[in-house]
């Protein structure tokens, strides 16, 4: 049977009309199942699909349909939750002093085995803890040192506390007071700073007398004869004559000397005469009369020390007086020059007239000079 010319026209026809209806059913179909998976009910992670008109490329042929493409479902991205942190736990230190080595004399010291133990001891009294009372402080003297007699002891601890605060003693110099084969007095220069509960830092120095015995290279504390005094404040109607020796930057001297000055104590003769000497030299005071033996050591005299009319002096022109024992010395010029000029008594380790004279010598005058008025 042959086809004619209108019969293929038709089937053409027929079959065009067909592919189109498949492919409008099968765009249908991923519509209703994008919708399906979105509806209010579902549960879990929704899954995105693109619509039939961002998969559906143009025919490539009249019986070919390209089958849609769809996107992987994406991933859901848990969230994220940050980790708490927790800040280490501070600790607030309370201020405090820096402890201070025990005092040892330098090699070039006399009698260094006396001023051992004296400075240690006067660096003790004045090294204590904030919550330290007179009474536990002279106990750990006692235990410390072996104090053959604490008479006292208690009451010039609490002279020299200032109770509340942390202490740091730092002896500054060690000189003899007096010595004899088994006893002697030693004279010690103690710079204390003081640490009050609100963190405030006080400065003072004293010259702390503590006396030894002992023999050869064994020597104990026995006992507490000064701790240089209670303070004194400066008053204001101090003398043009005391301020000008107190204020003058050539003479150093321990708050224990201000403090005799500041009393009254140290006489106007005295006070010209420690002018004096600041015009030959710049020199430093270890004591006036607080800190000094009352009498001449081993003696029943009254030393001139104890009625405001001498000095000892430790350093001249910034030299220990230990360091200066031979002629030509700043320690043998000042004494010379003082000695010449009619001083009354001075002593040194030098005795230019002879014993017995206006000048003398000892074991004792071996680290300063004892100048009068």
């Amino acid at each position: 049977m042959k086809i004619g010319a209108g019969q293929v026209l038709h089937s053409v026809a027929v079959a065009t009309v067909r592919s189109i209806a498949r492919t409008s059913a099968l765009a249908a179909t991923v519509v209703l199942a994008s919708c399906g998976s979105s509806s209010a009910g579902s549960q879990g992670p929704s899954t995105t699909f693109q619509t039939a008109s961002e998969t559906l490329p143009s025919p490539v042929g009249p019986d070919t349909i390209a089958p849609p493409t769809s996107t992987p479902p994406s991933s859901s991205v848990a969230p994220t939750t940050a980790t708490p942190t927790t800040a280490e736990p501070t600790t607030t230190t309370a201020p405090s002093l820096s402890p201070v080595s025990p005092y040892e004399p330098a090699e070039t010291e006399v009698l260094k085995h006396r001023k051992r133990v004296g400075g240690q001891f006067a660096q003790a009294l004045l090294t204590y803890e904030a919550t330290a009372t007179a009474e536990s402080h002279a106990e750990s003297l006692r235990e410390q040192f072996g104090v053959l007699d604490d008479e006292g002891l208690v009451d010039l601890a609490a002279e020299a506390m200032s109770l509340g605060s942390q202490s740091v003693g730092t002896v500054r110099y060690v000189q003899m007071g007096g010595n004899r084969p088994t006893k002697a007095s030693l004279m010690v220069w103690v710079d204390v700073e003081q640490l009050s509960p609100d963190g405030a830092v006080a400065r003072e120095s004293r010259v702390v007398d503590v006396r030894v015995e002992g023999v050869e290279d064994r020597w104990t504390v026995e006992r507490l004869a000064s701790a240089g005094g209670p303070a004194v404040v400066r008053p204001d109607n101090l003398s043009d004559l005391a301020a000008s020796v107190v204020d003058d930057p050539r003479i150093s001297m321990p708050d224990s000397a201000r403090w005799d000055i500041y009393s009254g104590h140290t006489t106007a003769e005295m006070l010209q005469r420690m002018l004096e000497v600041a015009e030959l030299t710049d020199y430093s005071v270890l004591v006036l009369s607080r800190g000094h033996p009352y009498r001449v050591f081993a003696t029943e005299s009254v030393s001139r020390h104890s009625v405001g009319q001498a000095m000892d002096v430790y350093e001249v022109g910034g030299i220990p007086v230990v360091d200066s024992r031979f002629e030509g010395s700043p320690t043998w010029t000042l004494a010379k020059t003082l000695f010449d000029d009619g001083i009354r008594s001075i002593g040194s380790p030098w005795a230019f007239d002879g014993f017995g004279g206006r000048s003398f010598t000892d074991d004792v005058h071996q680290d300063h000079l004892h100048i009068t008025s």
